[in-house]
């Protein structure tokens, strides 16, 4: 995740869409059921 933020910060012209559309799909799903778990302070 740190890398793609620093690749979107950084890499103005250079951003593949689909990489990040695939992030978007898969990965932050995942992070989003991670952060459910913790408990709640």
């Amino acid at each position: 995740m740190r890398g793609m933020r620093n690749r979107i910060a950084h890499g103005y012209f250079d951003i593949n869409l689909e990489v990040v559309w695939d992030t978007v799909q898969t990965a932050l799903p995942v992070l989003k059921n991670q952060l459910n778990v913790l408990p709640q302070v």
